[in-house]
This record gives structure tokens, sequence and C-alpha cells, in this order.
């Protein structure tokens, strides 16, 4: 590989083969003005049975950047992009940023979820996403983690969820959500891209995709706290009771 891109986009994917194809193919429109060496998509694809772990498959899209591109990955611009949002028009977004400044495009204001720019060597000083086994709160989890770290976050090209700027491709409404890692979340647990290890993956160049054969997060998904939960009636998944009241899940 002789050319290093100034921009990755890191989309984790898993059973949405429709999504993927639709997001190569308007992403080329996107992104037709500009010099095509300048941007990379990866697709990182979990292979694997157990239950989606959205933080890991983020933080191993790092990791493959960072042993494609070990002299260059701490200034290229990282796009953490889900594979079901995409810009509507050409030049709505900016996606290079740099140190100190991680740029959100798109989501909720109080998660960098949906559509974030953070520069590599930023994102490995926050430690990445905490890898939760099932939906939710990796997001909120990065975003304390940015401001601990100092970051600025600009929401200047911010669009909220439903805006009619961005593609918003539906998968369902069920998620898989687990009570032991919304425990971990409160506990606000440090883990993150440092916790993978025995890391698989084969790289097709023609595709996009890393295949993730097998990973370790430290954790395996507590099977006796999952539940599947549906998230177009389901406003309150998990209550912390104590000091201080209680805590909603928040979308």
């Amino acid at each position: 590989m002789t050319t290093t891109p100034k921009v990755i986009f890191i989309i984790p994917y898993r059973n949405r083969e429709l999504q993927r194809r639709f997001f190569i193919r308007h992403m080329k429109y996107i992104l037709e003005d500009l010099n095509p060496s300048d941007f990379r998509l990866l697709f990182v694809h979990q292979v694997d049975s157990r239950d989606f772990n959205r933080g890991a498959l983020k933080n191993i899209g790092f990791l493959i950047t960072k042993q494609l591109y070990p002299n260059d990955y701490v200034n290229m611009t990282l796009v953490f992009n889900d594979v079901d949002t995409l810009p509507l028009e050409k030049n709505l977004f900016h996606y290079e940023t740099t140190h100190g400044t991680v740029k959100h495009f798109f989501g909720f204001r109080f998660a960098l979820g949906g559509i974030v720019s953070i520069t590599g060597s930023d994102f490995e000083r926050t430690g990445g996403f905490p890898n939760f086994w099932g939906w939710g709160y990796e997001d909120n989890a990065l975003q304390k983690r940015v401001l601990l770290s100092k970051m600025k976050i600009d929401r200047t090209e911010f669009y909220p969820l439903l805006d009619k700027h961005v593609i918003q491709l539906q998968d369902g409404k069920h998620r898989v959500i687990n009570r032991t890692d919304y425990n971990a979340y409160v506990a606000d647990i440090q883990e993150g891209h440092h916790s993978i290890s025995n890391l698989n993956y084969t790289l097709d160049d023609e595709t996009h995709i890393a295949n993730v054969t097998g990973f370790s997060t430290g954790r395996e998904p507590n099977t006796q706290t999952r539940q599947v939960a549906d998230m177009s009636i389901t406003k309150q998944l998990f209550k912390k009771n104590g000091r201080g009241g209680s805590m909603k899940m928040v979308f």
C-alpha cells in the first residue's frame, strides 16, 4: 500500500449487506469531487455469533488503522460512521479535523455517536470506546472521555436525529441490551482499545471489509442479564437505585 489516506471511515458492521452496498455507492457520490487517495472505507465486520459489540468494532477499526499505517495514524482523521447514516448531499460535512478537536456531525448532543471525526492520536489518548456487549452507552462514554481529555467538541456542522439533511436507513426496532454493560457504564469502567486482545481478522481491499474472526475484550457477554428490547415503545430500560435517585437509559 503506497498511498496514505488522510481520512479513514470506520464502519462497524454485521448482517447489513444491502446497507453496506448503499453506503459504498452513495459515499462514492459524496466524495467524488475529492482526491480518491485521500479517503478509505473500512467496514469492520464481526463474524462470530456473540452479541454485536459496536464499541469493540470501532476500537478494532482503530487498531487495524494503526497496524496499516504505523507511522501516520496519529495525524489521520478517523471518521466513526454508522452504516445506516449518510449525508444527503455533497459538502455537508468537512470530515478532516485537527488535534484537540473532535467533530460531531449527527446524532445526540449528549453522546458522540452517529458520525464523528477524531484524529488517531486523540482517539488513542482517550482510550477509545468501552467494549459493551449490546446496544447503547459506548457513545455516551466516549463523549465523557473526550471532555475529560480537555478536547473541544465541534458541532458547527451538526444535525440532530431525524433531520432531513442526513439519510437514516432503517433496520428494525429491536436491539439487544444488557444490564451488565449498563452497570459497567455507570461504574465508569476504564476499558477501551487497549482491552482488545487475541485479535484475528482478514482484510479484503476489494470489498473494503475487515472480517474480524476473533477478539477478546476481557469480559464475555453476560447471557443472564441479556434481553431484547423494542426501541419503538421502550423509554426507560434500566434504573440506578440508591443515593441520588434513579438513572434512566437515554435515547
